[in-house]
């Protein structure tokens, strides 16, 4: 049996191509393939973690029309419409990319909210326009492209290996053409209701049962059958003993002090704008706190964010702050895009031993809550605005449709003003079992358990 997986950008390398979920297939006897859209760069950091991958072959550069692209922003602002009405959430509407720089960008995405709200007032327009977007794709000088690479291929299945990005959508109507069976992996915990599912697939491998129930709801035409739950692989590196070190070899490195607790402050992307804000409230909050039980706080930045915006504020407090940026790179002159970006395989180190030997973690809303409650560590949840008259308020982070899913469960410690920082934290750090007592009930409804056998399980729906 031969696989392609389709590798569109670099976020989708440490998920799946780092983690056993290869080996796994290739011990099946299945031959990989990776199709790919990703940097010279991150395919030898690739090969080197997974020598036994030698058939690798780039994607033919590919440019939406104009036609397809209105097309597809238009379907899925009528999706987001759709998903508000049916899941009773305004904040999925937030979704929506409302930051257009250009003119030319402005009238398509303007366009494209008069259409979508055509589209949403009829589920089946809406399923017209989507066979009219394949349609369109297929009419495509980079259909052929690809049906030329896929008949060199030769595969017998084909994986998405993250299911938003546009380019996949040629390659699976030329799969549909030559009736090779395809699936898609759901990427993250909070993708179904953002509408961002391009293709239709014969196979979807989600996370959950939670997230299996929304891709029915929301996607009325996917058969209950054709989703399998399998988890995610990411997690999987938690349990490997190759990449846990030392606290003391961890500490020493980064000039951590082994004999201070430690608060590992995870910091969102740059739509995320008040972050260099909350770390500057706990910087100040924490300074306060008496030296002798004052915790060190280890600053991890979110892994796409190149900005310099935190800077001063760690040079301001460098007494126990420490940094360890993600170890995440780009080619250099490729621009800061998802393709361009992806992560060395030194960073799963360290992020697994950031979340194994922190006492606790602080951030606004991130999956990093997940990382560490693998280790049972407690969560605390920014839930205040830093800003007077802030544009972007907390509250609609945690109104967003995946935090739903904490219903009934004290999941996380919330933190509800700067007054309550040092409180929290020492509360999490001396009685972490009162803070967020239900967080492993939380991740359960998240992803499928046990979490080190998710590679296993997605790699035998493939050969299933």
């Amino acid at each position: 049996m031969r696989v392609v997986l389709i590798v569109p950008d670099g976020v989708a390398v440490r998920n799946y191509l780092y983690s056993s979920f290869i080996n796994e297939l290739q011990a099946k006897g299945v031959e990989v393939v990776l199709y790919h859209q990703i940097s010279n760069a991150a395919i030898e950091e690739v090969k080197r973690v997974q020598p036994t991958l030698t058939e690798i072959k780039a994607i033919p550069h590919f440019i939406e029309k104009p036609k397809a692209r209105l097309l597809r922003e238009s379907l899925a602002y009528a999706r987001l419409k759709v998903n508000t009405k049916i899941l009773k959430n305004p904040t999925v509407m937030d979704f929506w990319n409302r930051n257009q720089k250009s003119l030319k960008q402005k009238m398509l995405y303007r366009l494209a909210e008069v259409l979508g709200t055509v589209f949403s007032w009829n589920y089946n327009l809406i399923l017209k326009m989507e066979a009219l977007y394949d349609a369109e794709i297929s009419k495509d000088a980079i259909f052929e492209k690809i049906a030329k690479d896929i008949e060199q291929l030769n595969p017998d299945y084909i994986l998405n290996l993250h299911q938003r990005a546009p380019i996949s959508a040629p390659i699976i109507a030329v799969a549909k053409k030559k009736k090779i069976r395809t699936a898609t992996v759901i990427f993250s915990w909070d993708n179904v209701p953002k509408a961002r599912l391009i293709s239709r697939y014969d196979k979807y491998l989600v996370w959950s049962d939670l997230m299996k129930n929304q891709l029915t709801l929301l996607y009325p035409e996917i058969k209950m059958e054709q989703i399998k739950v399998v988890g995610s692989p990411q997690f999987e590196f938690y349990f490997r003993d190759e990449f846990i070190e030392s606290k003391e070899l961890f500490f020493s490195k980064h000039g951590l002090d082994i004999n201070k607790k430690t608060v590992c402050f995870s910091a969102n992307d740059a739509t995320s704008p008040y972050e260099p804000n909350y770390l500057e409230d706990i910087c100040e909050e924490v300074s306060k706190i008496d030296e002798s039980i004052r915790p060190q706080i280890l600053f991890r930045k979110c892994p796409v964010d190149k900005t310099n915006r935190f800077d001063n504020i760690i040079e301001k407090y460098k007494s126990f702050v420490f940094p360890i940026d993600p170890d995440w790179r780009m080619d250099a002159g490729s621009g800061n895009s998802f393709s361009s970006i992806y992560p060395a395989f030194n960073d799963v180190y360290l992020l697994v031993n950031t979340s194994k030997h922190s006492d606790v973690v602080i951030n606004l809303g991130s999956t990093m809550a997940h990382d560490f409650a693998v280790y049972d560590k407690p969560c605390l949840y920014l839930n205040y605005d830093p800003v007077e008259n802030s544009t972007c308020k907390v509250a609609m982070c945690y109104g967003f449709q995946h935090f739903k899913s904490m219903e009934g469960l004290e999941a996380v410690g919330w933190i509800n003003s700067k007054i309550d920082i040092s409180r929290k934290i020492i509360l999490a750090i001396n009685h972490p079992e009162e803070t967020g007592p239900d967080r492993k009930k939380w991740m359960q409804r998240i992803v499928n358990y046990p979490l080190d056998k998710n590679s296993t399980l997605l790699s035998e729906a493939i050969v299933q």
